[in-house]
Parts: C-alpha cells; sequence; structure tokens
C-alpha cells in the first residue's frame, strides 16, 4: 500500500450552524465543510490467508470548528463522523462504520464483510464506494465527503459455521453449524460449568450476550455486548443460536438411554464429545433405541435450574449418521453379541454413529485422580525427585490446580505415585505432551503458576499469577473492581465489603478480563471452575478474605 503523504486541500467552504438557547443566549456552532476523502489503494485482490492484515486505510481533513461565544470549546465529541461503503455511487443502501477523527483502517476480513453485505461477487473484481458523512447531531443535515471508487475481489466467506471463543476471542471452545447458512446454527457441545464465551460468524460478526442484567440468552453484536454464560451445570448441551432472532438456547443433556432389546446408559465422553455404551445382545438383529430428556436453558428461563425446560431428547440412524429427531428411531443391532456404541458429535456438521465389536477401549480416558509433578520442584527440594506436588482431575476431566514451581531440569506428569514407568512429558512443542516420551516439560521461570492438563486432547497450559487476584460477583456486581493482593506465594489477603447477599455467591479470578480461570467452593475449601462461594450469606459487613491458592483453602472472617 502507497503511504498517504498529505491530504487534498478543501475542495469547497459552506459553514452549518447548530444553535441552542441557553440563558436567554443563542449559541451558534459553524465551521462543519466537507472533507476530502483519500484511501491507500483503488484495486484490492483479498484472500483468507491475510484475513486479520491491514487492507485498506482512509485519511481525510478535519473541519475547525468553533462557537459564537468566547472562551466556549467545542465539545471533543463533535463531530460524528462515519464511513459509507455502498455497491453503488448514489449510495442506496449503504453501510456506516463509525470512523475515527483523521483515518480509518479495514482488515482484509472486515472489507470482505463489507463487500459481502454490499452484494459483491466473490472472486470478481468489483467497485466499492466510499464517502465519509460528517454531522453535528441528530437535528442536523450531514455533510459528505467526495465519492472514491475501490475495485475489490472478495473472497468466498463460509456462513455455515459460527465458533465459540474464549473471554479473549483467541481460542474455539467449539463449533456450531448452519446448513442453510442463514444464520441459525445448532449443535452438540461439552462445556463445563458456567463457561463463558463469545460467537463469531464466518464473516468475522462477533456476537455476545446483551450487557444488561437479566438478559441471559439474548444476543448482541454491538460493542456493549459481554460474554455469553453456561448455565451451572456440565456436560453435552445441545446448543442453538439465531443471529437473526438474536438469541441462543442451551439443553443439558444428564444422561442418554439405551431401551428395546437392552437396558443400558449411555455414558458421555466429555473431551472427545462422544455418547458411549457397551450392550450385549443375545439374538441377531436386536433392535434399540436411543433417547433421554434434557433440561433447555433459554431467555425465558435464564439460567434458573427450577424453571428449566424439560425437554425429549432422542436419535434416528442412517448409515453412519445419526440425527436429532421427535421420536426415537429403531437401530439394529446385526449379530448377537457385545458390542461398543458410540454417538460422535465432534464433527459440527454431522454426528455420527459406529457400532464396534467387543468392548470399546479408550486408553486415554483411563481415570487418575491425581497427576504428580516429579521435578517442578527440584530447585527447591534438590535433584532427588519426589511426588510431593500434585493437581486433581476435575469432574470435566481436566486436571489443574495451583503450583509453585522451581524447577532446575524440566518435570514430568507421572499417574500414580512411586510409579516411575507412567508418565507423560512435552510432546514436539510447549503445551503439547506424549506418554512415556523422551526429555521432560520445559519449565518455566520460578513462581507460582496455574497448571491445566487435558490428557485425552494431550495438552497442557501454564498460567502466571500476579501479584493481585479478583472477587467477582460479591454484592452480585460481576466485574473485576475487587482485588485482593498478594502476602505470600499464592497467598492473597484483604478487605472485602458485603452490601447485599449475592444469589450466585462470589469467584476468585487470577486475572482481570478472563472469565474462564475462576475458583468456587465452600466450607474453606476451592475448586477450579467450582460453584460460587456463598460464605456473603453471613449478611452485611466488612470481611477479612484470605485466600490460599496453593493449598485450595480460604478464609472469611467478619470484622
Amino acid at each position: 500500500m502507497k503511504t498517504i503523504k498529505g491530504l487534498i486541500a478543501l475542495l469547497a467552504i459552506c459553514c452549518t450552524a447548530v444553535s441552542c438557547e441557553k440563558d436567554g443566549d443563542k449559541i451558534i456552532l459553524s465551521g462543519l465543510e466537507p472533507s476530502k476523502l483519500i484511501a491507500t489503494a483503488t484495486d484490492i485482490r483479498l484472500t483468507q490467508e491475510n484475513a486479520e492484515a491491514i487492507a485498506l486505510s482512509f485519511a481525510w481533513n478535519n473541519s475547525e470548528l468553533y462557537t459564537n461565544t468566547p472562551g466556549m470549546n467545542v465539545p471533543s465529541s463533535l463531530p460524528h463522523i462515519s464511513l459509507q461503503s455502498a455497491a453503488d455511487a448514489a449510495f442506496t443502501t449503504p453501510t456506516e462504520t463509525v470512523a475515527d477523527k483523521e483515518s480509518h483502517s479495514f482488515t482484509g476480513i472486515e472489507l470482505n464483510t463489507l463487500a459481502k453485505n454490499a452484494g459483491l461477487e466473490a472472486d470478481e473484481s468489483s467497485p466499492l464506494y466510499f464517502r465519509l458523512k460528517v454531522t453535528l447531531g441528530t437535528n442536523t443535515d450531514p455533510v459528505y465527503s467526495n465519492i472514491v471508487s475501490v475495485n475489490i475481489t472478495p473472497y468466498k466467506i463460509d456462513m455455515s459455521l459460527i465458533k465459540m471463543l474464549d473471554a479473549k476471542k483467541e481460542k474455539v471452545l467449539g463449533t456450531l453449524y448452519s446448513p442453510e447458512s442463514d444464520g441459525e446454527y445448532a449443535g452438540f457441545v461439552s462445556a463445563t460449568s458456567w463457561l463463558n464465551f463469545f460467537l463469531q460468524e464466518g464473516d468475522g460478526t462477533l456476537w455476545g450476550n446483551v450487557g444488561v442484567d437479566g438478559m441471559a440468552f439474548k444476543l448482541t453484536n454491538d460493542e456493549s455486548m459481554w460474554n455469553c454464560w453456561y448455565p451451572g451445570q456440565s456436560g453435552c448441551f445441545y446448543t442453538t443460536v439465531s443471529t437473526s432472532g438474536k438469541e441462543w438456547t442451551a439443553t443439558h443433556i444428564p444422561v442418554l438411554d439405551i431401551s428395546g432389546a437392552v437396558d443400558v446408559e449411555m455414558s458421555y465422553v466429555t473431551s472427545k464429545n462422544q455418547w458411549k455404551a457397551t450392550v450385549t445382545t443375545t439374538t441377531d438383529n436386536s433392535v434399540i433405541q436411543i433417547s433421554g430428556t434434557g433440561k433447555k436453558y433459554n431467555v425465558s428461563t435464564q439460567t434458573d435450574d427450577a424453571a428449566a425446560i424439560d425437554t425429549p431428547i432422542a436419535f434416528t440412524v442412517n448409515g453412519n449418521q445419526v440425527a436429532l429427531t421427535a421420536t426415537a428411531g429403531d437401530i439394529t443391532i446385526p449379530t448377537a453379541g457385545t458390542w461398543t456404541l458410540t454417538l460422535d458429535f465432534s464433527d459440527p456438521k454431522t454426528g455420527t454413529y459406529t457400532l464396534t465389536a467387543g468392548e470399546g477401549d479408550d486408553p486415554e480416558e483411563e481415570i487418575f485422580p491425581f497427576l504428580y509433578l516429579a521435578g517442578i520442584d527440584d530447585g527447591t527440594t534438590g535433584p532427588d525427585w519426589n511426588f510431593n506436588v500434585k493437581i486433581a482431575r476435575g469432574n470435566d476431566g481436566i486436571y489443574s490446580g495451583i503450583v509453585y514451581v522451581n524447577s532446575l531440569w524440566g518435570f514430568k506428569m507421572y499417574t500414580t505415585a512411586d510409579d516411575w514407568n507412567n508418565y507423560y512429558t512435552m510432546g514436539e512443542t510447549e503445551g503439547t505432551l506424549i506418554k512415556n516420551g523422551e526429555g521432560n516439560i520445559t519449565a518455566p521461570e520460578e513462581g507460582v503458576y496455574l497448571i491445566t492438563v487435558d490428557l485425552a486432547n494431550l495438552t497442557y497450559t501454564m498460567k502466571k499469577l500476579e501479584n493481585r487476584i479478583y472477587i467477582s460477583g460479591l454484592n452480585d456486581v460481576w466485574d473485576f473492581t475487587v482485588t485482593l493482593d498478594k502476602t505470600a506465594d499464592g497467598v492473597y489477603s484483604g478487605t472485602i465489603e458485603v452490601t447485599t447477599v449475592s444469589p450466585w455467591g462470589f469467584k476468585i479470578y487470577i486475572e482481570p478480563e478472563n472469565w474462564n480461570d475462576y475458583f468456587g467452593g465452600g466450607e474453606g475449601l476451592l475448586y477450579y471452575k467450582g460453584e460460587g462461594i456463598t460464605d456473603d450469606a453471613a449478611g452485611v459487613g466488612i470481611y477479612t478474605l484470605t485466600v490460599n491458592l496453593i493449598n485450595a483453602t480460604y478464609e472469611m472472617i467478619k470484622q
């Protein structure tokens, strides 16, 4: 792109006046003039690979506004500036983008979305027209700049998928599918209790929860959005999203039952988004059905468990495809014997059904209550590794814990105390694991870390704690303004004021604006991603709250 060297002189001069009465005097605001709009390019081919890079920039000159009252400054919020784009020079159906005071840039995905919304064909070069719209208020006529035409070749946008992003909008937590690419998405999601997320469509449009209390499951794409959140259940959720209706739903499926020739409960494998069961039939061509009852949460129920709507869940199969239906269809098991039946929803576009002979073997799903981090403290205890430091497995299958790291040579994760033969070490890159591999897991610098491990996906994370943690939900205010300061390694303490009892309790977050890493608990014990702490039920007043994240304990004493 060529750098903008300067701005062309004003094409014309006109004065626009806005007046108001103040103490009997009329204040006149003048000086609004047409700006000269300049673009950095006239012909652009957009690609998916460069979607996040700056593709096109605009600059313009600003009017010098003034009043007829000496000493009275023009508000810094004036004038109101937006860039309009349209497929025709008459701007029949323009799209407006709020702009900065003197320039604005579009990334590739933003420009591609403007082109799509204007009706430009993918892989064809077509003009997109831009102009600057400037106003002094809602009661004044706008002033427009010159029109700039840019030939744009957009790429095809896949609107069949919507991604669920974490609080930082970086990690994909799940994906939902829209077979008609019409903004109506659905799918099965493996979610933890109170999982927070944003939604991003294929054109880059970001969706979140309406930023008002009591509006759970109501969507918006304006800048005031909060993240969305699942209710306080963990496991499998049939999730729908309607961007046209600006709502979403979450139906929790606690269990699926196999009935007919056999009577068996299916188990949910959270890390794989699969339902599994072992069935034994005594006759050939035995017929079974799969069904259950879900609890549906939506705009009307909010996240109230008592209000959740009982919803029938049933499946039918066609070949290796499985589909959600109103009434359970018949499934035939061809020959008598022991079989492993699997419903797999890991592909957001289609569920699959498999029936394999024998009992299923999922070695990565073998459950160990703890992982022992031998070597993670050899800078403190000496070169002889031990099994003193461990992290626990949560209900969602994720191991987690706050650990003081002082490692000289790195460490390994052992599945059983004093068993040196079964362990996990670092894979090809940091953050990945391999079973019984060579070498150690690279240790970070000395400090206190939140360590999480997903053995099913062979991944781990290590996040360093800083000198402050955050209490959110206190007095039913969910922000990061209440803090506790570090008093020792992993220990934080301070005073908090309870002015009203929170219906959800409060939680402890390790960094601001990160809703995914938190601790809840009760009766003095902390649990990673646990329920809200309800000790505030003791009543209004000033409390001393001390949190020991390494020991997973807390103490809340009323002053």
